[in-house]
């Protein structure tokens, strides 16, 4: 097969042709291209147009789901989210489907990655995704739309609880535990114990009648809170690079999530940088007093020791760990085992916190 050679990247000349064909559908005028292959799932096309410099990319979501993340684009820009404009066909769609798959257009963001370890820089994610938030209560979905974009919070705590369970069954009965298995079995214990006061906490606030009446507080998500997900654009705004992974849920839950990035650069969870991250949080998009109580549930669940394992035991080749690897497992460990604490001081204190 024909190889092409662009921008340093070995492009065959079928893949060449998808992209011709794909292009083709967009009023743009290509002066050059490049292609830089993310991984196996996604592919990331620049061009250099008449438009300035746009991104193509190959998309791995369904036509259903695509549609709802055009309709959440357009309104997070409208309420003044920073996030790269879809840029439509010639016939005014937002992404064009070829050989059963999908593709996008985008404009780029030239910009550099924000430093977590960067206190300004820290500050300015959570007040990006506490403005996401608050720019997306108005959004509306469609019943075909609700099982693509809204999750069981509950239920998916539940199925963690009991695969914890059930490694721990599996574990005990190891005739040849590995150095992995031996520090599971060592903490899974305490582990539970977390689990089972957070899914209490959820049912003792969160039954019938509350979870009704904060369906309304619900608002889009990032979900996929990593570095790279984030962009301090040349203008200095925070911009939101991939949305194939929003949803609809608890602003608690991304909260947890900034909460957990954060602290990986810590030895232990840090009650000052968690009062830092939940005030700067509070100043734009404030918590109700539910929601706080339902953020207490959600972070006292173990959930980085659960993903931590979760990617140990479904991996074939599980007696195959290098000593990184268990260097990382134990520093999750370590951080999950100090948090308990921390949060219930947190929460004790966090009238300061609330501005009440």
């Amino acid at each position: 097969m024909d190889k092409y050679y662009l921008g340093g990247i070995i492009l065959d000349a079928f893949f060449s042709d998808i992209v011709k064909k794909v292009i083709s559908n967009y009023p743009l005028e290509v002066n050059q291209r490049s292609l830089e292959c993310i991984d196996n799932l996604k592919a990331e096309c620049p061009f250099d147009t008449n438009f300035g410099e746009v991104l193509l990319k190959k998309v791995e979501i369904e036509k259903e789901y695509i549609d709802f993340m055009i309709y959440a684009i357009e309104l997070l820009r409208d309420n003044g989210v920073y996030t790269p404009e879809i840029l439509t066909t010639k016939l005014g769609d937002g992404f064009v489907k070829m050989n059963d798959e999908h593709y996008m257009v985008f404009e780029a963001v030239n910009g550099r990655l924000p430093n977590i370890e960067n206190e300004d820089d820290l500050i300015m994610m959570i007040s990006g995704i506490a403005t996401f938030h608050k720019a997306s209560r108005e959004i509306e979905i469609t019943n075909e739309q609700l099982p693509l974009v809204q999750s069981d919070w509950q239920k998916e705590l539940q199925n963690k609880y009991l695969t914890l369970t059930k490694w721990k069954e599996e574990r005990t009965k190891a005739k040849n535990p590995t150095e992995i298995d031996k520090l599971f079995l060592k903490n899974i214990n305490t582990i539970l114990v977390q689990c089972e006061k957070s899914i209490t906490l959820i049912d003792k606030y969160y039954h019938a009648k509350e979870a009704e009446a904060t369906a309304s507080m619900k608002s889009l998500s990032c979900q996929n809170i990593e570095n790279n997900n984030f962009s301090i654009g040349e203008d200095g705004n925070l911009y939101f690079l991939n949305m194939s992974k929003i949803k609809i849920e608890l602003p608690i839950h991304d909260i947890r999530r900034i909460l957990y990035m954060a602290m990986k650069n810590e030895k232990t969870w840090s009650l000052s940088l968690m009062k830092k991250i939940i005030k700067s949080y509070q100043e734009i998009n404030p918590l109700t007093c539910m929601l706080f109580k339902l953020l207490k549930a959600e972070l006292m669940f173990p959930h980085l020791f659960y993903e931590t394992f979760l990617a140990y035991y479904e991996n074939k080749e599980t007696n195959r760990v290098e000593a990184s690897s268990v260097s990382m497992i134990k520093k999750n460990v370590a951080l999950e085992l100090s948090k308990e604490r921390v949060i219930y001081t947190f929460f004790t204190q966090s009238k300061e916190v609330l501005n009440d």
